[in-house]
């Protein structure tokens, strides 16, 4: 588009991972309100297994299948499903919470930990996946950052696999909560706002997802209330 106008390239004032930061923490108190906020405790943890069955069913997991999660926090998805699949990589860009998966994880052998340092997943093998998801994270990325971990959530599924995630429209349970975060952009700084809930429509996503190379299985779309669920297949490549 010619009257996009250009910036001049500057130093960034602070790299990613230095916004990162934000998902860092020193105590049980403080990881709490990290992974949800107010709700209670036990609330969340039931919540959190609910999920994981739901993740299970909707990605048709059987006990032969590899799968990665991104945004593991304290690895409660990732201990449920152990059991049901061959591995469970546990992927997070804080360290905090990935220390405290290995201890939630520790007696399952096939669960292992990478650390995301700003690179989207890149160092991931190609095509070592059969499903992977994501649930309460993209709800925080920009769209940028939406469509490069989608694009690599392309390269590191196998054809056919399947990758589901959450994301955040305006909706019943999602307007107070944007009227909240607008009233706190006034005053946040860089990476208090990294924390902060991103809104995006369900057409903007699907249109990136399929920017990405994959295919959004919007007969399986759930949208409760502004909290949408959607999961994403990476077809098979197209013969030469």
């Amino acid at each position: 588009m010619s009257n996009v106008k250009q910036t001049s390239k500057k130093p960034p004032l602070q790299s990613m991972g230095d916004l990162n930061w934000v998902w860092e923490w020193s105590s049980p108190e403080e990881m709490q309100i990290q992974l949800a906020g107010t709700q209670p405790r036990d609330e969340y943890l039931r919540d959190r297994v609910d999920r994981a069955d739901w993740v299970a069913e909707r990605l048709g997991l059987t006990p032969e299948e590899e799968i990665f999660e991104i945004g593991s926090g304290e690895g409660i998805m990732a201990k449920v499903l152990a059991p049901r699949v061959r591995s469970v990589l546990c992927t997070d860009v804080s360290q905090s919470f990935l220390a405290k998966a290995r201890v939630t994880c520790r007696d399952h052998a096939n669960v292992s930990y990478h650390h995301i340092e700003n690179d989207f997943l890149e160092k991931l093998p190609t095509a070592g996946f059969d499903a992977g998801f994501s649930l309460n994270v993209f709800i925080h990325f920009n769209v940028f950052e939406i469509y490069l971990y989608l694009r690599e959530i392309r390269r590191i599924l196998r054809p056919g696999g399947r990758f589901g995630f959450n994301f955040v429209d305006l909706g019943e349970v999602t307007r107070d909560f944007f009227h909240h975060y607008a009233e706190r952009y006034r005053e946040a700084n860089p990476v208090e706002f990294k924390g902060f809930l991103t809104w995006h429509g369900a057409d903007l996503i699907v249109k990136i997802a399929k920017e990405a190379g994959l295919t959004p299985l919007l007969d399986e779309f759930v949208d409760e209330q502004g909290v949408g669920f959607l999961v994403l297949r990476r077809d098979e490549e197209p013969a030469a």
